[in-house]
């Protein structure tokens, strides 16, 4: 071999072994972000990760991941920035000064696609939604500002986060998250066309120093400044009374009116999404459960409890509750067809009286021609959303992981004897 072959040889080694995950070709600037947002709406949706193909009918490169709710916002910013050979880099939760980026080379002997999946991998591990307020910043109110690609987070009572896919003309989010990471749920993700509970999102804290509301991402440059010195930084959102937040949002970002029957038809769409995946989370649960019938030990118990996921639930019931209630003092709901008024009534039988009479009230909900959001919940075992929600707002649906999957779905009403016996960590009941 010639001195001349021998140094290019140990230079192709040499550049191999300190491979970054990817080289950055590009840098981010105002046109790039506008690219990103306009990737995130037409590319980004649930299936990203469970589909197999490609719609060029290629092999997905990104099958199989699973992530949880700040795994997928962070999953949305790098694999737009390595396609398009963007830079990225967070702060390192782990240490104060130091910054996480795609100049990483512990992946260098694996192929591109490869090193890039061991990088989403670890950011999957490192980053939480803990770590999102340091790599984001709050928005001021705008279609402009609060755009496809930005994120949604709640203070660190509920350390759960949403992806903004874009934001509907009728000024409202469509939302793209996870909540549901174990081996009955699958790869795929979870979608919302609606505003979460503001009293949720900002629990414990409603200011502009709490980390949740609608955020975007930091310049590199801006990362470990004070937020304050982030351009575009504003504290408008939370300037809004919380109690007419969503509202007044939704007045100022959307392009045109919400007609009454879309509008039920949108909100029974999310709670039926919550009700199905409300399956996935119990029957892992239940798995394990069957894997280790004692007690759970806190870090089980905090996995596979479903408290802040069944009050998701039960705000979205609340909140078609509360649009009913407001589309018949309106105007009678002549704008419902008759299938639509039929299904809430079956729902909500005594929707002129308070919930929580309504829930004294509520007879047992049999499975009809009326019936919506029907679900099999059990191997032999079916209920509608009518019945979820007599059960929910009844109080005879469990939370807690300790229990038998009869009283998970309320057909016992708790605690057992067994979950007596076990330490248990919070959970959640409706306050009507």
């Amino acid at each position: 071999m010639t001195r001349m072959m021998i140094q290019i040889t140990i230079l192709l080694l040499g550049s191999l072994s300190n491979a970054a995950v990817w080289t950055d070709v590009n840098q981010w600037s105002e046109e790039w972000e506008n690219r990103y947002s306009a990737w995130v709406k037409s590319e980004w949706n649930k299936n990203f990760f469970s589909r197999t193909q490609l719609p060029n009918g290629q092999s997905n490169p990104y099958y199989g991941l699973r992530v949880d709710c700040a795994d997928a916002v962070y999953s949305m910013r790098i694999i737009f920035a390595y396609e398009h050979r963007l830079p990225f880099a967070m702060k390192d939760p782990t240490y104060s000064s130091s910054r996480i980026s795609n100049k990483m080379s512990r992946w260098d002997r694996l192929r591109e696609i490869d090193r890039v999946r061991g990088f989403l991998l670890y950011i999957h591990e490192t980053g939480s939604t803990r770590s999102l307020p340091s790599d984001t910043y709050p928005v001021a109110i705008g279609r402009k500002t609060m755009r496809s690609g930005g994120v949604l987070t709640t203070t660190p009572v509920n350390h759960h986060s949403w992806t903004i896919k874009e934001i509907l003309p009728i000024g409202v989010p469509y939302l793209v998250y996870n909540s549901v990471v174990g081996s009955h749920s699958g790869f795929g993700m979870q979608e919302r066309k609606s505003w979460p509970n503001p009293n949720w999102v900002f629990e414990g804290d409603y200011s502009s120093s709490s980390g949740a509301g609608f955020r975007y991402w930091r310049p590199i440059a801006s990362l470990g400044k004070p937020i304050w010195e982030v351009p575009g930084y504003s504290t408008e959102q939370f300037r809004i009374p919380l109690q007419s937040w969503a509202k007044t949002l939704q007045s100022r970002l959307k392009l045109r009116d919400e007609e009454d029957g879309q509008m039920i038809t949108r909100l029974i769409d999310n709670v039926c999404v919550g009700f199905k995946d409300r399956v996935s989370y119990v029957n892992d649960a239940l798995s394990y459960k069957r894997q280790y019938p004692g007690c759970m030990s806190y870090e089980a118990f905090d996995i596979y409890s479903s408290p802040s996921r069944d009050e998701r639930i039960f705000d979205d019931l609340m909140l078609l509750r509360r649009s009913y209630r407001e589309v018949l003092q309106r105007n009678d709901g002549r704008d419902l067809s008759a299938d639509q008024k039929a299904r809430l009534r079956k729902i909500f039988p005594y929707i002129s009286q308070s919930a929580a009479s309504e829930a004294r009230q509520m007879p047992v909900q049999n499975v009809t021609e009326d019936s919506v959001c029907v679900v099999t919940y059990s191997s032999s075992r079916s209920m509608d959303m009518a019945e979820f929600k007599r059960r929910l707002f009844a109080g005879w649906i469990s939370n807690n992981p300790n229990e038998r999957a009869e009283y998970r779905w309320g057909l016992l009403r708790g605690p057992s004897d067994h979950a007596r016996a076990c330490p248990s960590w919070g959970g959640w009941s409706p306050r009507l």
